[in-house]
């Protein structure tokens, strides 16, 4: 279909150079045109040409190849006869584009060719919009105001993006079974599907999770009703709803959605459990698979039905594209640190570790940190556990152990070693034997970057201490320990300010002058985020690094001493950073202090567990 759109790009191009011709051919007529005065707008005695035809003719054409390559790749998505559309607007546009040069009237000659641009532009447009969905339809009023709204929202002007009816554009969810495009499946299984009692409000919660970028979504089936949350930014919420206000002045209301009948809700489950292959019948921890359909495009699903102590728990897991990070920058990291952290990047040997507590983005951090670090005059290599392997990073060969097959960490890691590696890199470090073998390759000539789960960067020190690395060792290799926590951010668009209460000001040494305001979020939130008050999340780090951080260890020292001699270098600790996104407005103390109050990782040495 690609090669298809780039003949009928020729074609445009040749069709173009004909009309040039035609153009150049013009005077041959003159004798056959009234002789008139020359004029900008005129054609001139004897066929001279127009300068407003000349501009506005390849205008409309440049117009029509534009549109043309639009309706041949749009219909290919929506499968509109694909084929058809880019000949239509062809041979409507070519012979009228050569005929407008005969023409004596500019002004005709320029209708012509708008009309042979426009009708097969509008034709498909009438065809196609009643076929797509709402949020994909094209010259509505709706589609006019996203086109304008972030232009006018430069100059502060908040354009009302909701469409005539009322309702927000929402994408299309259609819940499919991953089953029905084999061969061999019931063809009439979709068709049942879709007629069953719950199968619409089960499209309608998946819809839901959808706007909310919701990762999973969880059932919890009680005794009278069927509660629905989302996991979203790390956090199982509620679902919102909105509250239509009476007018453009009224804010919007946002709440809970209440949750469903257990009538409602069973009727939900069956159909969900249905789509993913499993008897709704049959008790017990059960999985499959589904598919939902979002504008058009699938996202695979995996489903898990498990027995808890309050009834049956479904589990949707709904797979999407993650964000890609190209820089630690992406990720929230301050300039400050960044610098520091590329510095200890470009060394020859040493060892820097990585840290958080577990799901705070430590894996995403991982491969941007490996990814900025110099893998093209460096060989790296990565020990990785062949039951979990770890996404591809380019430059970076994989040694995989399978501990099936009696195979450990330490074993490859020899092999490994025979092709003399510059740099080796580990996630998730739970062998301390491991971690000895590591330290002592770093103390001699080679470069190690390993992550593990630890609460912030000094417990990451301490767990490597409980490993038995010999404490000289251990502080001369070193380099740095990087600890990070995710927080959300605050909703740009309905987060409220207000004044921070003076004893927060004396806690943080602030005067009124230095903070005059923060913010928090919206109690009832807005269509942005969903009623959620808060839009993203954001990583905020600490770096220990330094030569005062170095005796600490070696010597070692308290945790609370090694943290003071990493202050003494510079470190900013995670909290201060965090304060510092609020004073920013980027997120709120109530953030702050849900994501520190979180229950801290295990401490307990690498080879005590994931933590």
């Amino acid at each position: 279909m690609e090669g298809q759109l780039q003949a009928w790009r020729m074609v445009g191009l040749r069709a173009c150079f004909c009309a040039l011709l035609a153009c150049l051919a013009s005077p041959a007529l003159a004798e056959s045109w009234p002789a008139t005065t020359p004029e900008w707008l005129a054609r001139g005695p004897g066929g001279g040409l127009s300068l407003v035809l000349v501009s506005c003719w390849w205008l409309l054409a440049l117009g029509w190849v534009s549109t043309t390559d639009w309706m041949s790749r749009d219909s290919v998505q929506y499968k509109l006869s694909p084929g058809m559309w880019g000949p239509v607007a062809a041979w409507v546009f070519f012979p009228l584009a050569i005929l407008v040069w005969w023409l004596p009237s500019t002004w005709a000659a320029l209708l012509v060719l708008a009309l042979a641009w426009l009708l097969p532009v509008m034709s498909y447009v009438f065809i196609r919009n009643p076929r797509v969905p709402q949020s994909a339809r094209v010259l509505t009023v709706g589609h006019f105001k996203r086109l304008a709204a972030p232009l006018l929202e430069r100059f502060g002007i908040e354009l009302e993006t909701m469409d005539a009816g009322g309702g927000d554009v929402l994408p299309e969810v259609v819940l499919k079974s991953a089953s029905t495009d084999a061969p061999a499946a019931d063809p009439t299984a979709m068709e049942k599907l879709t007629t069953a009692a719950g199968y619409g409000p089960a499209c309608a919660t998946l819809q839901g999770a959808v706007c909310t970028r919701a990762e999973k979504v969880r059932f919890d089936v009680a005794p009278s009703a069927v509660h629905v949350h989302h996991y979203v930014d790390g956090m199982w919420v509620k679902p919102r709803v909105m509250t239509v206000p009476g007018s453009k002045k009224e804010p919007e209301q946002w709440g809970d959605k209440p949750p469903f009948s257990r009538a409602e809700g069973d009727a939900v489950l069956i159909v969900l459990k249905t789509a993913a292959g499993i008897d709704p019948r049959a008790k017990g921890r059960q999985g499959g698979k589904c598919v939902i359909d979002v504008d058009g495009k699938p996202r695979p699903c995996s489903l898990v039905v498990q027995t808890v102590s309050t009834g049956e728990q479904v589990i949707i897991d709904i797979q999407s594209k993650p964000p890609v990070f190209k820089s630690c920058g992406d990720l929230g990291m301050a300039p400050s640190v960044f610098e520091k952290l590329s510095g200890l990047l470009s060394l020859a040997k040493g060892v820097i570790v990585l840290s958080s507590p577990p799901t705070s983005g430590l894996s995403t951090t991982f491969d941007v940190v490996v990814n900025t670090a110099d893998r093209l005059m460096r060989d790296f290599i990565s020990i990785e556990d062949a039951a979990a392997p770890a996404g591809e990073i380019q430059n970076v060969k994989p040694v995989r152990y399978d501990a099936s097959r009696n195979q450990t960490p330490l074993g490859v890691l020899e092999k490994a070693l025979l092709d003399y590696p510059a740099a080796i890199v580990t996630r998730d470090l739970r062998d301390p034997s491991l971690v000895v073998e590591l330290f002592r390759l770093a103390d001699e000539e080679k470069f190690v970057i390993l992550s593990l789960k630890a609460s912030d960067a000094i417990e990451a020190i301490t767990k490597l201490q409980a490993c038995r690395v010999p404490l000289d060792q251990l502080g001369r290799s070193l380099l740095g320990s990087l600890s990070q926590r995710l927080v959300r951010k605050l909703c740009p668009r309905c987060r409220q300010a207000y004044k921070p209460p003076a004893e927060l000001l004396q806690r943080l040494k602030k005067s009124p002058e230095q903070v005059p305001e923060i913010y928090k979020a919206s109690q009832h939130g807005c269509r942005v985020c969903g009623g959620l008050g808060y839009l993203g999340q954001t990583a905020v780090f600490e770096l220990a690094s330094g030569a005062t951080l170095r005796k600490a260890v070696a010597a070692k020292a308290e945790p609370q001493a090694i943290r003071h001699a990493a202050v003494q270098d510079g470190m900013v600790m995670l909290r201060d950073a965090g304060m510092a996104l609020v004073f920013e407005g980027v997120t709120s103390i109530d953030e702050l202090q849900r994501v520190f109050a979180a229950p801290a990782a295990k401490k307990s040495a690498p080879g005590g567990g994931r933590g």
